[in-house]
Parts: C-alpha cells; structure tokens; sequence
C-alpha cells in the first residue's frame, strides 16, 4: 500500500466487505491499496480491485471504479441536459472525482459550472489517482470548484439562479456527510435557488426489487417538493444492480422531444462510450413491476427532528 508520507498510518484491507440490501454481501478482493485515509468527513481509499479495475471508495462503499464508471457518469448527465435543452448555468454538489464534470463540459451551450464538494481531500485524491475520471474537467475555465457544505452553497444562491442542479451525493450512510441532503427541507433548498423551467438531476440510489426502500423515499421526498419528476435508470457492474437517477422540475419536461435526436447529435459522440439515442429510450422505461412499485407513495422524510433516510448502519433497519 501506497499513501501520503504525512498520513498516519493505516490499515491495509485485503478486501472491502460492502452491504448491498438486506441479507446480501458483497466483498471486493484488492490487489493493491493507493490511498487510504480518513478526512474529517469520511474515510477515503483509492485501490485495485481484482475484478474493477480501480476503484474509488468512500465510507468502505464503492462509489466508481475504472472499467464501469461511464455506465453511471453518462446516463447520470446527459440525459437531464438533453431533455433541459438550453442549460447555461449549472451547479454541482459532489465534485468528487470530477466525472460528472467530465461529461457537463461536453455540452457547448453550458457557460458555467459551480462545482461544490464538502471534502477537499476526495477531490485531491480524485486529482492524482483517478485522471481518466476527469480528464482535466477541473480545469476548465467554465468550471469554479468551492470546498464548503451544498447547503451553505444554496443558501448563498440567488433565486431561480441554476438552470440545473445536480445532486451528485453520496449515499446517506449513518452519521455520513449526506444525510440532510435526502429531506424535503433540502430539496425545498434546491427548488429556490432552480429557474421556473430549470432542472434538478439526483443519483437516487439503487432499485434492487429485494428493497426499494431507498429510491421509494427519495422519489417520494422529491415529489413531496417538485410537481415533476421522472426516473431513469442504468445498470452499473460494479454496484451490483440498477441503479435509479431522478429528474424533477416544477414543470414537466418531454422525455422524449421531437428533436431527441438533434440534441444528442450535437454531443461530441467519438467521447461518448454509452449514451446515445436508443441508451436515452432504454434508461426511460423499466420492467413493469417495478415502475408499479417505485411510482407507489412511500415515505416523506422532511428533515425536521431526528428522522433520516439511511441507507447502511445501524439506522437503516
């Protein structure tokens, strides 16, 4: 294991042991270890796993790794921008490994990006380790990086300010940095500072048919705040099911517009691995039962008193 000489030491993990729904385990072996450390906020490994490639993680969660990342970081941006059609102005909360950037500077009429993320460590990590996953995104003379709490950095925000808002967050683990951001009274936030005919894009957690309980509740907490809001779905290898991204606006968007095909033509597609027209149909549409469930009521987590959505811990049960 490699890791920063200033660093104190650490424990080497010859496998991650990784929660996936009730009763399910998963365990990534690991070849080798490049970082690892815990930040004020959350603990923090960059490592090769036998199977992925490399991976980042946070929490002992896996978040993206090498061989798979495009299958969650293309369908999580470019569907949203392609339906918005006009975004200038967009702000990002979980700059993390700087994919999502990666994919946002593709599109040309975005002007500018405002990429908060709460932990400056993850993104120097990110910087170092993982330069596939940005490619220079960072760098991009549209794009201003803060370090400081999305909250503050909606606080902050004039009204109707953000054309899209996307909610790039960590899952909300027990005692993790993102639990408050999976409430009404965040999302309510988020519904401020967005444009009449802006667009909020959120990685919504997995839609695993043994427990929905996740994207059940963050769909419903959104809808308790947006009058639109649609899901789209991807499958992504190394998280071990599919995985859900919600849309929401406070006015419905056609999915599928007359000039679909025109918008995504305009992408620069020799860089896109994944997204396309008929990627764009498929992530709309999932297996009936499934829709019937996830398009069900399910619980309203408002962010007043102690009640928080949570995925893994002691909490989740």
């Amino acid at each position: 294991m490699t890791d920063d000489a200033n660093d104190p030491p650490t424990t080497t993990l010859a496998l991650v042991d990784e929660p996936l729904g009730a009763g399910l385990q998963i365990v990534f072996p690991l070849e080798e270890v490049y970082v690892e450390r815990q930040t004020p906020y959350q603990h923090v490994m960059v490592a090769e796993t036998a199977a992925y490639g490399r991976a980042l993680f946070l929490d002992r969660l896996i978040q993206s790794a090498e061989c798979d990342e495009v299958l969650y970081h293309e369908p999580l941006i470019h569907p949203g921008l392609v339906v918005h059609g006009h975004a200038r102005r967009v702000l990002v909360a979980g700059a993390g490994e700087g994919a999502s950037l990666r994919e946002l500077v593709r599109h040309r009429e975005v002007e500018h990006i405002l990429a908060v993320d709460l932990d400056a460590e993850v993104v120097a990590i990110s910087r170092e380790h993982l330069p596939s996953w940005h490619q220079g995104a960072f760098d991009d003379p549209r794009v201003e990086l803060r370090f400081e709490d999305a909250q503050a950095t909606l606080a902050a925000s004039p009204s109707a300010a953000w054309d899209v808002v996307v909610l790039d967050i960590t899952d909300p683990v027990d005692e993790g940095p993102s639990l408050d951001l999976f409430t009404t009274k965040f999302f309510r936030s988020v519904s401020r500072v967005l444009a009449d005919d802006g667009l909020v894009i959120m990685q919504a957690g997995e839609i695993d048919p043994s427990d929905l309980r996740i994207i059940s509740t963050t769909l419903s907490s959104l809808r308790a705040v947006f009058p639109w809001v649609a899901l789209l779905h991807t499958f992504v290898p190394s998280f071990h099911c599919l995985w859900g991204i919600a849309l929401a606006g406070k006015r419905p968007f056609e999915l599928e517009p007359a000039d679909l095909a025109a918008r995504i033509a305009a992408l620069p597609s020799d860089a896109l691995q994944v997204y396309d027209e008929h990627q764009h149909r498929a992530m709309l549409r999932l297996p009936k039962f499934l829709q019937q469930q996830v398009d069900a009521p399910g619980r309203v987590i408002t962010g007043e008193g102690d009640e928080r959505l949570i995925s893994y811990g002691e909490g989740a049960a």
